[in-house]
């Protein structure tokens, strides 16, 4: 299992483009937007590759590799040497080291979900609005400081406050003037983002969200951008939020490991 400097991930980029499973967040380490580690079988030609995002995200993809999974087994579950408090694993494709019930106990699974740009989003978004009540804004100098007071996601992802501005995409639902909810992309790469979003507890029942979600939505589809939407299949709030905008899951949901350190 070899390390990976920046100089060598572009081939490895290239491998992960041609998966089914492309997840924003670790394509955005690959090509060295946001923080993180990858590992290879080979730093010149690389067949299998894990990468690991510095929230915790990860992901293993390419051609099995025995002697790979070996060294990535001990890495994951024995010594444990990943520098995040919890590793977070996708695995459309699942390891077979980690397909017995010796791991059943960090198993659980999450759904992904597409949108179809002319789909019947657009409809409520003309009609939302809630007579002047809800304000759609974005994030900028002026008002940064505000917004990482409300909801504290900047840092989450992104490097730094700039970072976050010109690249998240982020709208605010501001409420009579106050900001309730945040949607934004957690990732962009390849013209895919990863959605996130956020609402203040109190104002969760008010369609604040949604408005918020809804509004991004339309600023992805307007530069030609692909949003995506993942959550846990037993976050029922999550998921009734998206399927209320219009989001639909062509496929079952894939087992997904939480591995603390």
């Amino acid at each position: 299992m070899v390390k990976l400097d920046k100089a060598h991930c572009a081939a490895a980029f290239e491998l992960y483009r041609s998966t089914e499973s492309f997840f924003p967040l670790i394509a955005a380490v690959l090509l060295d937007k946001q923080d993180g580690v990858v590992y290879a079988d080979d730093s010149v030609a690389p067949r299998q590759v894990y990468v690991e995002h510095a929230f915790g995200f990860a992901q293993i993809f390419g051609i099995p590799c025995a002697g790979f999974e070996a060294d990535l087994e001990r890495y994951l579950l024995i010594d444990r040497r990943f520098s995040v408090p919890k590793a977070r694993l996708y695995t459309p494709y699942l390891l077979p080291f980690l397909n017995t019930a010796k791991w059943d106990s960090l198993r659980s699974f999450r759904q992904r979900f597409f949108i179809d740009p002319d789909g019947p989003f657009r409809d409520q978004l003309a009609a939302s609005g809630q007579a002047g009540k809800l304000e759609p804004v974005s994030v900028d100098e002026i008002n940064v400081a505000e917004i990482e007071r409300a909801f504290g996601v900047i840092g989450r992802f992104w490097r730094n406050p700039g970072d976050f501005i010109h690249k998240a995409n982020a709208v605010v639902a501001l409420y009579h003037g106050r900001p309730t909810s945040i949607c934004y992309s957690a990732a962009q790469a390849d013209r895919r983002v990863e959605i996130d979003v956020l609402t203040v507890a109190e104002y969760r029942t008010l369609g604040v969200g949604k408005f918020a979600v809804m509004h991004f939505v339309k600023r992805c589809f307007e530069q030609s951008l692909q949003p995506l939407w993942h959550c846990f299949s037993n976050n029922a709030a999550s998921m009734r939020l998206c399927r209320s905008v219009g989001f639909y899951a062509p496929r079952p949901p894939y087992p997904f490991f939480t591995i603390n350190r």
